[in-house]
């Protein structure tokens, strides 16, 4: 009996642990939600956190394959991962598999498991990896195409400050960039105070310049797909400018 009894409380506690998550059903057309202008909350030191991302995933869509547009069936489509978050931070999603079926309501659910502290104060970007599973597609029958999803981010603020969103019209400077070292591509992360247009300048060792180009950049956290596939082995120097200010960072290229 006791052993009986201890099997129930464990399957309560398992069933329990992924209802927090609950899909929010007011929305009504495919996607992420909240979407990228709305963003998730901020964290606060010493405080819990948790943010809710509902997904509604759509049951038909058209892909491009090989140049193709197709309809096709959208079996599920996995979350496979979430880089980028803040120390002590994990996910959890419902389903627990992390895996949405097509035509359906899901959700993940973003927590610490130890409140932030003072160390953590920040902003961080995050990286959505998923896995999409269509079916029902003309002359292939099943097609997998991978994605990520990369306009959420966290940031971790004193109980007393004003929020991400409030911050100065002056504020510009480089988060991340991800992968570091880079192989073939990868993605900038900035935040700017405004909205602008800005000289992108990268720079060898040897203090030559190998490419320039313009971005558009808009209030908040930025990214910008560098593909450095044709760049010699190395480290590089990242400039980015503005009307009022200049910043640097630094990546290391090993195609």
């Amino acid at each position: 009996m006791k052993n009986l009894i201890l099997i129930i409380i464990l399957s309560l506690s398992s069933v329990y642990s992924y209802s927090q998550c609950i899909p929010d059903q007011t929305y009504t057309s495919p996607g992420l939600y909240p979407d990228q202008n709305t963003g998730l909350p901020s964290a606060f030191i010493g405080q819990p956190y948790s943010a809710i991302i509902t997904a509604l995933t759509p049951l038909d869509t058209v892909v491009d394959i090989s140049g193709l547009s197709l309809n096709v069936t959208i079996a599920n489509i996995d979350l496979t991962g979430v880089i980028g978050l803040p120390n002590n931070f994990t996910y959890d999603c419902q389903p627990p598999n992390c895996s949405f079926p097509g035509g359906a309501y899901s959700c993940a659910e973003i927590s610490s498991t130890i409140d932030p502290t003072s160390a953590d104060l920040g902003v961080y970007p995050l990286i959505l990896t998923t896995s999409t599973l269509a079916i029902n597609v003309p002359l292939l029958g099943t097609y997998t195409q991978l994605d990520t999803v990369d306009y959420f981010y966290i940031e971790i603020i004193a109980p007393t400050s004003t929020s991400f969103g409030s911050f100065n019209d002056e504020t510009f400077e480089f988060k991340n960039i991800y992968p570091n070292p880079v192989k073939a591509e990868c993605n900038l992360y900035f935040i700017s105070g405004k909205s602008d247009v800005l000289n992108l300048i990268i720079y060898n060792t040897l203090g030559e310049i190998v490419s320039t180009s313009k971005i558009n950049a808009n209030r908040g956290v930025n990214s910008s797909v560098l593909n450095v596939d044709n760049y010699i082995n190395g480290i590089y120097t990242i400039i980015l400018k503005s009307d009022y200010k200049t910043i640097s960072t630094r990546m290391v290229v090993v195609n």
